[in-house]
């Protein structure tokens, strides 16, 4: 093992990833220990490697399916090389050909229809106190913009209130943003929710001024979004953290709506549908009970 890691060192690798892999590859020394005199490393096999997964398992409550994969690469990249360098000619190869790891999906975390209402309801609270007025319009602009737009977070960062261009056909604010791979979409904000803050912070700060802007109208970076936003959920009285919970909150809202999948992507920019699918197509028995009703309702 030491060779190894002197040669991973001469390749220049981070210091982060030497001290996985040291982690990792000690963690597997001592799973073995135990078959010392009983096993030789010829006889590591798929079997010998699922033990240990389990045994990681087993005493770690955080030992996710990313976690099994990080140990499977690294094991494989170890064994690659024992493979090159043994001369006793065993392939260790074939051990990981098949070694695979089921991804968990997890269903993304969201605020409830409660939730919403009391956020909502906080927001216009906050809109009425006299102090802070512009910071706390601020806020309330950002937050409605996520929840009902499903922007990430940085795609926030670059708006101007002159960016939210009033479709009165539709009774919407329609915004360009840019998001992944500098990809622009368009996303819409309902005019009832949000005329209010754009109006009052237009003729107060002009239509140049960020969205995202500071006190001293700088730009918020992330962190501080962060901040803000989890702050206003906990006043509001919800123990929730997180920016993306309100893209996360924008889909399961329209799934629940019966908005189809391919609208949804084109909404929060996926580049696949696959992606949308997979973290939002998930209906609830109120969906499925009117969709039978309204195919075959008796009408």
């Amino acid at each position: 093992m030491t060779a190894y890691l002197q040669e991973l060192a001469s390749r220049n690798l981070s210091s982060r990833t030497i001290t996985i892999y040291t982690g990792i590859l000690e963690s597997f020394i001592e799973y073995s220990r135990q078959f010392q005199g009983e096993a030789e490393v010829s006889d590591i096999n798929r079997i010998y490697i699922n033990g240990y997964l389990a045994e990681m398992e087993k005493v770690s409550k955080k030992f996710s399916s990313s976690s099994k994969k990080l140990h499977i690469t690294v094991l494989k990249a170890f064994f690659n090389y024992v493979t090159e360098n043994n001369v006793d000619n065993v392939d260790f190869l074939k051990t990981f050909k098949k070694l695979t790891v089921k991804t968990e999906i997890k269903e993304k975390p969201g605020l409830t229809n409660d939730e919403v209402v009391r956020l909502l309801k906080y927001l216009e609270y906050e809109k009425k106190g006299p102090r802070n007025r512009i910071i706390n319009f601020r806020n309330s602009l950002l937050i409605k913009t996520m929840l009902y737009g499903g922007l990430r977070a940085h795609e926030l960062l670059e708006l101007r209130l002159k960016n939210y261009v009033f479709n009165s056909e539709h009774e919407v604010y329609v915004l360009l943003v840019r998001g992944k791979g500098n990809k622009e979409r368009y996303v819409y904000v309902p005019y009832s929710v949000a005329a209010d803050e754009v109006e009052t912070l237009s003729e107060e700060m002009g239509e140049g001024w960020f969205v995202c802007s500071t006190r001293d109208g700088g730009i918020i970076n992330l962190t501080n979004l962060y901040q803000i936003v989890t702050g206003v959920y906990k006043r509001a009285g919800i123990e929730k953290k997180g920016l993306h919970i309100l893209r996360h909150t924008m889909a399961r809202r329209h799934v629940t709506a019966g908005t189809n999948l391919e609208t949804i992507r084109d909404l929060l920019g996926h580049s696949n549908i696959s992606i949308t699918a997979t973290f939002y197509a998930k209906t609830n028995e109120e969906n499925k009970m009117a969709a039978v009703m309204r195919v075959g309702g008796g009408k």
